[in-house]
C-alpha cells in the first residue's frame, strides 16, 4: 500500500530523503523533524518507508503525510517485509526521484539546518565524488556511555572503494550520494544486515567519497537497533558473511584487502568467544585467522600495521576519555 505515491516522475527534485522506520514510535516524529528543518534552495521529497510497525509508528508518519501532502510520499506495506528492514530500504530508494539521494533511519535525526544545502553543494563542486558524507555524534540512549563521534580517527578528505571495504566509516544518517550509479541489487543484498555499507560499496565502484568535517547529525545506539543491538559476535558474523558476498560480487578484484580484513575479523571472534569462555571457538577462529595471514606474506606486514596502528588508536581514544 502506498500513499501519494503515484505522482509522475518530477525532475525538478535535486534531492531525495530516503526514511525508513520500524516501531520507531519513540523516535520518528524527531528524525522527520529534522529534515523538515532544513533551510535549502532547490527541492526536496521524504520517501517514507514504514514496515508495518508493532507500534503507534505508522501512526505518527500518515499524520505528517496530511499535513505535508506535497512533501512526503509513504511506502506503506500491509505486513512487515522482513529481512531486517532491507526490502523496504531497498524499495524506498527505487521510489526516489532526486538527482541526489540522502539518507536516515527513523531513530536517527540531523541536528545542523544546513546539512543537505552543505551536502549538495559539495557534489555539485565535485563531480568526481559518487558519495559525501559528515561527522556525526554517537550517543546511547542507556547512559551507560558519553556521547562521542562516530569515528575513532578522522576520516579522509577523499577516500576510495579500498577504504570504505576496509570499514565502514561512513555513518548511515550523513549519507548523501547520486542516484542511479548501479543497475539492480545484488540478488543477495536482502541476506545481509550491513545493507548501509554494502550500498556505499557498490556506488564507490563509480566514483571517489568526499568527507565533509562537519558534525551535522545524531546516531542513536539503543537495544532495538538492528544492527548495534547485536551482540558482538553476531556483528562481526554479519560483517564476514557480507565480506563473502562482496568478494565474488566484485569478481575478486580485491581479494587481498578482503582477505585481510576477513583474518582481522576472526581475531576478533577469537578474542570475543575467549571472553565469553567458548574456548573452542576461540581456537577455531584463532587458527582461521592464521590461515588466512599466512597464505600470503604481505598480509602479515599489513595485519603489523594495523595492529600498532589500533594500539595508537586505543591510547589516543583513553588519553581523550581522561580529559572528559
Amino acid at each position: 500500500m502506498s500513499a501519494n505515491n503515484s505522482q509522475s516522475f518530477n525532475k525538478n527534485i535535486k534531492v531525495s530523503i530516503s526514511l525508513v522506520t520500524f516501531n520507531h514510535e519513540k523516535y520518528i516524529e524527531q528524525a522527520i523533524e529534522s529534515i523538515l528543518m532544513q533551510k535549502v534552495n532547490f527541492n526536496y521529497e521524504i520517501i517514507l518507508g514504514e514496515d508495518s510497525s508493532r507500534d503507534k509508528t505508522r501512526d505518527i508518519v500518515i499524520k505528517y503525510h496530511t499535513k505535508y501532502p506535497d512533501k512526503i510520499r509513504l511506502i506503506l506495506p500491509e505486513q512487515n517485509l522482513g529481512c531486517s528492514g532491507q526490502k523496504i530500504f531497498v524499495q524506498t530508494l527505487q521510489a526516489c526521484q532526486g538527482e541526489y539521494i540522502a539518507l536516515l533511519d527513523g531513530d536517527d535525526y540531523w541536528t545542523d539546518p544546513e546539512k543537505l544545502q552543505k551536502q549538495v553543494d559539495f557534489l555539485d563542486s565535485h563531480p568526481e565524488c559518487a558519495i559525501c558524507f559528515h561527522d556525526v555524534t554517537t550517543f546511547f540512549e542507556d547512559g551507560s556511555q558519553k556521547p562521542r563521534k562516530y569515528n575513532d580517527f578522522e576520516p579522509k578528505k577523499i577516500s576510495t572503494i579500498e577504504n570504505i571495504l576496509k570499514s565502514n566509516f561512513i555513518p548511515t544518517c550523513s549519507t548523501m550520494y547520486r542516484r542511479g550509479l548501479f543497475n539492480e541489487f545484488p540478488d543477495w543484498y536482502d541476506s545481509v544486515i550491513c545493507g548501509d555499507w554494502v550500498l556505499h560499496i557498490l556506488n564507490s565502484q563509480q566514483g571517489k567519497i568526499g568527507y565533509i568535517n562537519t558534525d551535522m547529525g545524531a546516531y542513536r545506539v539503543h537495544s532495538h537497533g538492528v544492527f548495534s543491538g547485536m551482540s558482538k559476535i553476531k556483528q562481526l558474523h554479519e560483517v564476514i558473511n557480507c565480506y563473502e558476498y562482496l568478494n565474488k560480487y566484485l569478481k575478486f578484484k580485491y581479494n587481498k584487502i578482503i582477505k585481510f580484513e576477513k583474518a582481522y575479523k576472526y581475531q576478533d571472534l577469537a578474542l570475543a568467544y575467549k571472553d565469553n569462555g567458548d574456548l573452542d571457538n576461540a581456537k577455531k577462529y584463532a587458527i582461521k585467522c592464521r590461515e588466512l595471514l599466512l597464505s600470503e606474506p604481505f598480509l602479515v606486514i599489513i595485519a603489523i600495521i594495523k595492529l600498532l596502528k589500533r594500539i595508537y588508536i586505543s591510547k589516543i581514544a583513553a588519553y581523550k576519555l581522561h580529559l572528559l
